[in-house]
Formats: structure tokens, sequence, C-alpha cells
């Protein structure tokens, strides 16, 4: 029995020995054997690297699979910039730029392009065909938009290959005594005063040659001025003025025509002659103020300045 008032049952040897081969434990023995400071540095150590690999692994997973966030106007910095000027000019090489506004005129040059003869384009070889002034002073349009007043229109009785169907020049609107001006300097070749004309159908009308041989026609007029034949006009020098003669189905016109001579340095009235197309000239031409005509219309036989 022991002190507790237990029984304990003992071999012979071992009680003799009970003394010697038990050792009691105290409650310190239980507590775990602490580190050496080496295995806390190792520790430490792997403990620090596998948090900093968990943070990158983390950042990046999340750039790659979460969304921008929605921008608003609070993100936006409104303060002028400090960028340097240079490069501005840099990035602005690199830019698109948006296509040429195309105005009315060059839209109206695109649908009348300069016809060429060969490699020469026509005003190359015939100069006086670049400044032209528009034959109908004030007018309100360069070129009319009814194609039956146009070059190559359907006309009855012509025949001129280069013509179309017939229409060899183009009909210019205006109101009635309009002044009507030379195109461009040049020399009067003839003149036709009768009413109807020799033809029956051209009325009163001038025929002009140009320094570089092309020649200009202006028909059915009213009323020619006083110039003859051998005279130098200028370039927007007054000629006659808009009618309606031998015009017996329309409203009074000028029927403008040009031409350039089959052969270089021909001259004079020639009739060996080629028609073409003035349009391309007219939409590029300047069209000159109509002048103030003093009492009985004196002053429109005098020579005027276009308006440029």
């Amino acid at each position: 029995m022991n002190a507790a008032g237990a029984i304990e049952l003992w071999h012979r040897n071992c009680f003799e020995d009970r003394d010697v081969l038990i050792t009691r434990s105290g409650p310190l023995d239980f507590l775990p054997t602490p580190p050496t400071p080496r295995l806390v540095r190792v520790l430490g150590g792997g403990v620090a690297g596998s948090l900093l690999i968990a943070i990158v692994i983390g950042q990046w997973t999340w750039g790659e699979m979460a969304p921008p966030p929605p921008a608003s106007l609070a993100n936006l910095d409104l303060a002028p910039s400090s960028e340097p000027v240079s490069v501005r000019m840099m990035d602005a090489a690199h830019e698109r730029l948006p296509p040429r506004i195309v105005t009315v005129e060059t839209e109206v040059e695109a649908r009348y392009p300069v016809p060429a003869r060969g490699a020469m384009r026509l005003d190359e070889r015939f100069p006086t065909l670049r400044a032209w002034v528009h034959p109908v002073t004030g007018s309100a349009e360069l070129m009319p938009e009814q194609s039956s007043r146009h070059f190559g229109a359907a006309r009855e009785g012509i025949d001129r290959p280069e013509c179309g169907a017939g229409h060899c020049g183009v009909d210019l609107d205006g109101p009635r005594g309009r002044p009507i001006v030379a195109v461009a300097a040049g020399t009067v070749v003839r003149i036709e005063l009768s009413e109807l004309g020799l033809d029956g159908r051209s009325g009163r009308y001038v025929r002009i040659q140009h320094d570089d041989g092309t020649l200009t026609s202006y028909m059915h007029m009213d009323e020619v001025a006083e110039v003859r034949v051998g005279d130098r006009v200028a370039a927007g020098q007054y000629i006659g003025t808009l009618g309606a003669t031998a015009v017996f189905a329309s409203a009074p016109h000028l029927h403008f025509s040009l031409e350039v001579p089959a052969q270089p340095g021909l001259s004079g009235d020639i009739t060996d002659t080629h028609y073409v197309d003035p349009a391309p000239f007219l939409v590029r031409s300047t069209v000159a103020a109509a002048p103030h005509a003093s009492a009985g219309g004196r002053d429109r036989h005098h020579a005027i300045k276009p308006a440029f």
C-alpha cells in the first residue's frame, strides 16, 4: 500500500530497485525542446520567400483576369499637359490626317478636266486658255447645268464629228442685254451684223483669234460693239450684249464656241479648225463684274477691266 492508500503490486526485484529506476517527471519535462538559432533563421527565410512568391503570383493573376476599372470624368486630368512640343510634332507626323475637304470649285473643275493632245495638256499648248475672263459679265454660273446646253448635245443639221451629236459650243444663260466680253486678248477676225447671220442660225456674232491661234465666237447677240475686223481687243473688253437673234425656241443666251487651228501657224478668219469643248476653261475662268451703262448705253462700247 502506497502513501495515497492504494495497493501496488510489485515484483520483488523491481520493488527493491524502485528508488533507483523510477525518476519522477516534472511539468517542465513535457515542454518541447526550444529551437536552435540556425533553425529559426532557416524557417523564417522559407516563410518570407513563400509569401513573396504568393504575392507575385496573385498580382499577375489579378492583372490577367480582373476587368479594367470603368472610365469616368473623375479620372480625366483636365489640367494643361506639360508634354514637350517636340513630342507633339513627332506624334502628329504619324497621325492619319482626314481627307481634304473638296470645295464647290474643285468639284466643278473635277467634272471638266483639261483635255490633252498626246502628252501635253491643251492649256500648255495654247497658253491663252489658262486665264480666261468669263464671256458673260456678272454670271451666276460658270457652266449651265442643263445637258442640252453643253458641248456635243443633239442639234440637227450640223455635221462636225468632233461636236458629238451636233452642238459645237456651250449655251450660256443670262438676262437679255447683259454685256458680253472677250475671254482673252486677240484680234477681231469676223463680225456678223445681220439678224439671222449668214447661215440663218448664228444671229449677230463676233469671232476673235487669240495670240496662240485659238479662236472664240460669241453668237446670238442683240448688239455688237463698235469694233471692226482687225481691231485689237483686250481680255474682258466689251464686244456686245447677250440676246436672242436667230433664237427661235429657247430663252435668250450666248452661244460660245472654241476652235483650235488644225495646223500650227494659221492666222486670220480661217476655217481649217477643230472645235473643242470650252467647258474646262469656262469653269476655271474669272467672272467680271457687269458694267453700269450710262444714258443710251454708250459706255458699254468701251473696254472694261475684268474684276480680278
